[in-house]
């Protein structure tokens, strides 16, 4: 049965969540055009991938389909992940939507992710776990028991682990 990332993650309208190697954020936005948050905020170093024309004609395009607006103030945020420019303790949940296999240092971007997610935070990931390369990028895809090793180095274990569809799986690592 397929799993959307609401179901999975679950959200409050007040949370913070922070998108690491979102892109052009198209599927954050469509997440908050069906279920607000307090903030999101996106981060990913290309600026000619994340850029707020970009986000405009998304919002656009969801607000549009679902008949609403998204009400979810955004940020963007043009940055490594090995070196997230907020302060400690100041997320709520941090989303890896099919970014971590292409991040460089994911022993830095771990310990990031750790400082900047709250006590009772989470990380909330969509992959495809084959182990195999990715066919858009070309790089090597993770497989759940190196994902579970990674995050365990940071003192987190999997909450919840399901399928999302027919390729991707959703994980989702706590403290």
């Amino acid at each position: 049965m397929e799993k959307s990332l609401f179901e999975v993650a679950g959200w409050s309208e007040d949370d913070c969540i922070l998108s690491l190697g979102c892109g052009a954020a198209w599927w954050e936005i469509k997440q908050m055009a069906e279920n607000a948050a307090g903030e999101l905020l996106l981060l990913d170093p290309n600026k000619d991938v994340l850029n707020w024309p970009d986000i405009e004609e998304g919002l656009s395009y969801f607000e549009n389909h679902y008949q609403t607006r998204v009400g979810t103030p955004i940020q963007i945020l043009h940055a490594e992940a090995s070196a997230i420019p907020l302060a400690a303790a100041s997320v709520d949940q941090v989303w890896l939507l099919n970014s971590l296999h292409e991040m460089d240092d994911l022993a830095s971007v771990l310990h990031e992710i750790d400082r900047v997610l709250k006590l009772d935070g989470c990380v909330i990931m969509e992959e495809i776990l084959t182990g195999g390369i990715h066919e858009g990028c070309g790089k090597r895809l993770f497989k759940l028991d190196e994902l579970i090793q990674l995050f365990r180095d940071v003192d987190m274990r999997v909450d919840f682990q399901t399928s999302k569809d027919q390729e991707a799986d959703y994980v989702k690592f706590v403290r």
